[in-house]
């Protein structure tokens, strides 16, 4: 199975958990389906900034 967004597979995990905890009313499980959520796109917007960041730098430096 191949993945068309990274991180999409733990997303789908996430929502599991999640609801899984819902319907047997345990928060715990709850809570860690809403974080495996939250993890893929916390990556994603790191490598975003990261990337900007070093195009600034290269615009910067009068290299871009």
């Amino acid at each position: 199975m191949s993945e068309q967004e990274p991180g999409k597979m733990e997303k789908a995990k996430g929502m599991a958990k999640e609801v899984a905890g819902t319907v047997i009313r345990n928060e715990g499980m709850r809570a860690q389906g809403r974080a495996q959520r939250q993890e893929p796109a916390e990556e994603g917007l790191k490598r975003y900034f990261r990337k900007v960041i070093e195009e600034s730098n290269l615009r910067a430096a009068g290299k871009g």
